[in-house]
């Protein structure tokens, strides 16, 4: 099998960590073996190299891992198939852009981009080059969702009419790290809600027409300008500090570095204080839709609140039945044929155990077949459409829960 090149641009925990290190797990499986990677600063780069050279070294494979100076390199080089684009969201329209330009596959990972500007310019680009990149919404690689739209299209619950989704998760990570600013992320509603929002549009199979939302910034999260600017600073009795918060033992903190211009680049920090009255982002909110085809949906959601087994979860109301999915422990309950029919099972998969419960393991597999020419599962055009509804959800905070066309 001759294997396909894969360059990475953006090397953080989603791009180094969640896709490359399963790339390199799946190598033999799969046919795809990194060559290149580019980050934000060389060090970083160089970093990134050395950690996946030693995975493929630890697995007896040899592979030449290149840390670019930049971008632009990799995408100069001829033997590169394929583009995973996992830098920060305001970055994503100039290399989306250039690398779709190349001529070579593209992965981009969600959200697609901060502005729609910049996803109308994405999905421009797709359009005009004829090159549809496989956006990156994580649950649709897995196994249980994936397991709920099987389930619905095969008719367990009659006909669609109401989508409920729950995600009461501490993420106050979203404060502390590079997503704290809208202009940076869209914060934790464009980079968390961007895979509920596709969700919705995936079950309903149809587009949001119209919604209206309450929610912003709780009190939870009160501003205090007389907190130290950083956990490492602070001596406070603190639920939030970041050692302490949810899979921390889990991620890989990126280390501090200085611009080419030696200057602190601020978006290095991973500890900044929740409390701090420089993050605008918001925390918490309630997004009531009409979508396509009479379907009514909820998105229910938060960054706070107490870790438990049910922070996620998705419903599915028909006119003769109703599946409720928890995905952290990838159940199935379903209630079929107006309830004279019930079963509970687990639909997680064989790589349940896995990062994003399996669904990394999953896209590396996707990413595979569509080098070989398969269809992406989502493209540009449903990143533009998630961001739409963030936007219209954002807009509707703002104005008290106006109605907004979406």
């Amino acid at each position: 099998m001759k294997l396909k090149k894969v360059g990475i641009i953006g090397c953080g925990a989603r791009g180094l960590h969640h896709i490359g290190f399963n790339m390199v797990d799946q190598r033999d499986e799969c046919g795809l073996e990194i060559s290149a990677v580019a980050n934000r600063s060389k060090e970083s780069s160089d970093y990134a190299a050395g950690e996946i050279q030693k995975r493929y070294s630890g697995q007896g494979n040899k592979a030449s891992v290149c840390s670019c100076r930049d971008y632009e390199e990799m995408l100069e080089d001829v033997t590169i198939d394929l583009i995973i684009i996992t830098s920060h969201t305001d970055a994503h329209r100039e290399h989306a852009l250039a690398a779709l330009e190349s001529g070579k596959k593209v992965y981009l990972d969600k959200p697609i981009s901060v502005t729609l500007d910049d996803a109308h310019a994405i999905a421009k680009a797709e359009r005009k080059t004829g090159n549809r990149l496989l956006m990156g919404f994580t649950r649709r690689y897995e196994a249980s969702w994936i397991k709920m739209k099987e389930l619905l299209d095969g008719g367990a619950v009659g006909s669609l009419q109401m989508i409920l989704l729950r995600s009461i998760i501490p993420y106050s990570r979203y404060l502390q790290g590079w997503h704290r600013k809208i202009d940076w992320s869209g914060g934790p509603l464009n980079d968390k809600c961007s895979h509920h929002f596709d969700v919705f549009r995936w079950m309903a199979s149809s587009d949001c027409l119209s919604m209206s939302a309450f929610g912003g910034r709780s009190g939870v999260f009160k501003p205090d300008p007389t907190a130290p600017a950083r956990c490492s600073e602070c001596d406070r009795e603190c639920p939030y500090r970041r050692s302490e918060v949810l899979e921390e033992s889990k991620e890989t903190i990126s280390s501090e570095y200085i611009n080419t211009n030696n200057t602190f680049d601020e978006r290095s920090i991973q500890d900044a204080c929740v409390f701090s009255p420089d993050n605008d982002v918001e925390d918490f909110g309630s997004v009531n839709m009409q979508l396509g085809k009479g379907v009514v949906g909820n998105l229910f959601f938060t960054i706070f609140g107490p870790l438990s087994p049910d922070g996620e979860t998705l419903e599915l109301v028909g006119d003769s039945g109703r599946l409720v999915l928890s995905r952290s422990d990838g159940m199935i309950r379903s209630y079929t044929k107006f309830g004279k029919e019930i079963d509970i099972f687990f639909a997680g998969g064989d790589d349940f155990e896995s990062s994003h419960y399996g669904a990394d393991k999953k896209l590396v597999r996707q990413l595979s077949e569509f080098c070989n020419g398969a269809e992406p599962v989502c493209d540009a055009r449903d990143g533009l459409k998630s961001l739409q509804m963030v936007c219209g959800a954002r807009d509707s905070f703002k104005e008290g829960g106006a109605l907004r066309n979406i």
